[in-house]
């Protein structure tokens, strides 16, 4: 009986509400539209004003050479004097070489590698008036702060794992490391768009100390390979007692990423050097090359120390990767 009833009101109730609203064909509509004045106001000057934009991570670069029409670079901020002066360079290589000697081991890897580590992550605002580092919070874990580290595909001793990683303490976020990062953002590749965003530095405190007991300390992973990031900085903080630890850099992409520097013809093999002094830098635009650091053995196999101990600051905008700029 309902449904009947239901049924007979259907046409009734269709002419009480579809049939309210006129239908209106497009130029119809377009017709109710008001015809712009030929005499259009300009837009605001604040508007006009956006559209231009100056880099401030510009005046960082110094004299450095720049990473915009290179595979990679070297150089060493020690040589502007305008990066310090030299008591400020001694003091920040003191704290960081006594800080080095207290590294924890890395948490994922054998200790026949005798390699040590702490890794965090920062931010820089490069469309700042003045350019900061931003550190990103850590994870608390059994009482520990730590950070996540993920290299994706890049790291096939490592492929696609999360690894929980030892915080760098607040105690050594010093303002010569935060300019040394700035400097690095700054010598970097930016479109115009990327300029606009965040950018993402991960820091990592990196040291390979080959003992009696484990006499070939390595890197991760043991061959050429691209890091996954659009750029990469490493930053020499003391070699003592060492042999070994060749940066080997490869080019044409990542056509060689997975091989030993033996097996590229050498026509591909874009440099080969070893950073001596502390501060020394090389960076690498990863799109364009591979690269390598080879293990590290005693100079005097002995109880004296050994190291080659390192900063890395690997870099990249943060833009969505589903919908990227």
């Amino acid at each position: 009986m309902m449904h009947r009833l239901f049924a007979a009101s259907r046409p009734a109730f269709r002419a009480a509400t579809l049939t309210r609203v006129p239908r209106r064909s497009l130029a119809a509509v377009t017709s109710d539209l008001q015809t712009p004045s030929s005499r259009l106001t300009p837009p605001p000057i604040t508007v006009r004003r956006n559209l231009k934009f100056t880099n401030p991570l510009l005046s960082y670069r110094q004299n450095y050479p720049p990473l915009d029409n290179a595979d990679y670079i070297r150089f060493n901020p020690t040589a502007d004097p305008s990066f310090a002066n030299p008591n400020q360079v001694a003091q920040f290589l003191s704290s960081v070489q006594a800080h080095f000697d207290t590294l924890p081991s890395d948490p994922h890897a054998p200790a026949t590698t005798a390699r040590f580590r702490q890794y965090s992550r920062a931010f820089v605002l490069p469309f700042e008036d003045k350019p900061r580092v931003y550190w990103a919070p850590g994870h608390a874990q059994e009482g520990r702060d730590i950070t996540y580290y993920n290299q994706g595909v890049f790291n096939p001793e490592h492929e696609s794992e999360r690894r929980a990683m030892p915080s760098i303490p607040d105690s050594m976020r010093s303002e010569l490391l935060e300019k040394l990062i700035l400097t690095d953002v700054a010598l970097c590749d930016w479109s115009v768009d990327e300029l606009r965003h965040p950018i993402i530095v991960g820091v990592h405190f990196i040291k390979t100390a080959p003992t009696q007991e484990h006499p070939v300390s390595k890197t991760t992973p043991n061959s050429l390979h691209q890091d996954g990031h659009k750029f990469s900085f490493v930053h020499l903080v003391q070699r003592r007692n060492a042999i070994g630890g060749e940066n080997v850099i490869a080019g044409k992409g990542g056509r060689y990423a997975g091989l030993q520097p033996s097996e590229v013809p050498s026509e591909d093999v874009l440099a080969r050097f070893y950073l001596e002094s502390p501060l020394d830098s090389w960076a690498a635009y990863d799109a364009k090359c591979s690269h390598y650091a080879g293990p590290v053995m005693q100079e005097v196999v002995g109880p004296e120390p050994s190291e080659r101990s390192v900063i890395i600051c690997d870099i990249e905008p943060m833009v969505a990767a589903v919908c990227p700029i």
